[in-house]
C-alpha cells in the first residue's frame, strides 16, 4: 500500500509518496510510480465554515484536485473510490437519503463536493461513496470535543435541530477497503456509481452528545441544547441529512455496526470508558 502526503514531513517513515494533489504533474508521475489497482481519495478540505469564508480554496481542494486525480488516472484501469459527504444534501426530506435522491447543497462545502463528485466520476472505474459526521482519532472532530469538555467538567453546546449519521472512521476504513476489493475484483458498481457508507442509525447532535455524557458518567446536565441559529456561524447546515444505505450491503454483504456500538468502541480505543468508570479523567 502507498500513499500519497502533501509534504515530506508529513509523509512520515510509512511508505508514502509526498505530492500536492493540486501539483498535476507530480501527481502523475506519483501515480506512474505507485502503479496502483485501487485508488482511495479521503483527500478534502472538510471545515465548512472555512469553505464559507475561502471558497477559492474550498474549489482547489475539493474540486481541482479531484480533477487532478482522475485526469492522473485516465487510461489506467485502476478503481477510485472517492469520498464524499451528506451534505451535498440540503436536509429537507425528513428521512435518511438514498443514494438516487438529488443533491442540493445549502453551503460552498456541499457545492465543492458536488463537484468533486462529478469531477471524479469522469474516471470511467470511479465511484462515490458518501459519509457523515466523522469521528476517530487524528482529527478533529465533535466527539472528541465533547468528551474532553465533559471530563473537565465544561459544557457542551450540542444543535437540538440537526440530524446525521455518525460514523467511526475505523469503521469506514474497513468498509472502504472491502468496498475497493470487491469493486477490484469484479468491477459491477450499481447503477449510479453512488454509496452511503455509515454507521447505521440516525441521532441529533444532541443526543449524541448526551450518550457521550452517559457513556462517560458526566452530569448531563452539561449538556447545553441550543438550536444551529444560536451560534451563528457562517455556513448553514442540512438540519436533516442522516443517509441510508441501500447498495453497499449487496457490494459487500454487511452494513456497518450501529452508531452507538462505534462510538463505544472508539472511546474503549482512546481509554476514556475505563477511564471514565475508574472515576480517573484522561
Amino acid at each position: 500500500m502507498t500513499g500519497l502526503a502533501r509534504s515530506a514531513k508529513a509523509a512520515g517513515p510509512e511508505r508514502a509518496i509526498a505530492c500536492d494533489l493540486l501539483d498535476a504533474p507530480r501527481l502523475a508521475g506519483a501515480v506512474r510510480e505507485a502503479s496502483p489497482s485501487l485508488v482511495v481519495n479521503a483527500q478534502a478540505l472538510s471545515d465548512v465554515d472555512r469553505c464559507e469564508r475561502e471558497p477559492k480554496e474550498a474549489e482547489a481542494q475539493n474540486v481541482r484536485a479531484v480533477a487532478n486525480l482522475a485526469a492522473a488516472l485516465a487510461g489506467q484501469p485502476a478503481v477510485l473510490v472517492h469520498v464524499s459527504t451528506d451534505y451535498v444534501f440540503d436536509g429537507t426530506k425528513g428521512s435518511p437519503y438514498v443514494e438516487s435522491d438529488t443533491v442540493s447543497p445549502v453551503n460552498v462545502y456541499g457545492r465543492s463536493k458536488v463537484q468533486g463528485e462529478a469531477e471524479a466520476l469522469k474516471h470511467p472505474r470511479a465511484v462515490v461513496v458518501r459519509t457523515s459526521t466523522l469521528f476517530g482519532p487524528a482529527r478533529k472532530n465533535f466527539c472528541d470535543w465533547t468528551a474532553t469538555q465533559l471530563l473537565a467538567g465544561k459544557p457542551v453546546e450540542a444543535f437540538t435541530d440537526q440530524v446525521t449519521s455518525p460514523t467511526y472512521t475505523a469503521d469506514l476504513a474497513d468498509g472502504l477497503g472491502e468496498l475497493g476489493v470487491a469493486l477490484e475484483q469484479c468491477w459491477a458498481p450499481n447503477p449510479s456509481r453512488t454509496y452511503h457508507m455509515v454507521n447505521a442509525g440516525a441521532v441529533s447532535r444532541v443526543e449524541f452528545a448526551e450518550r457521550v455524557a452517559a457513556l462517560l458518567g458526566a452530569p448531563r446536565e452539561l449538556i447545553q441544547r441550543i438550536p444551529m441559529a444560536a451560534q451563528r456561524r457562517p455556513a448553514l447546515r442540512p438540519a436533516f441529512s442522516a443517509l441510508s444505505t441501500t447498495e453497499v450491503p449487496k457490494a459487500i454483504g454487511r452494513t456497518l455496526r450501529s452508531w452507538d456500538d462505534g462510538l463505544q468502541a472508539y472511546l474503549r480505543e482512546r481509554r476514556l470508558l475505563d477511564s471514565a468508570r475508574d472515576g480517573v479523567p484522561s
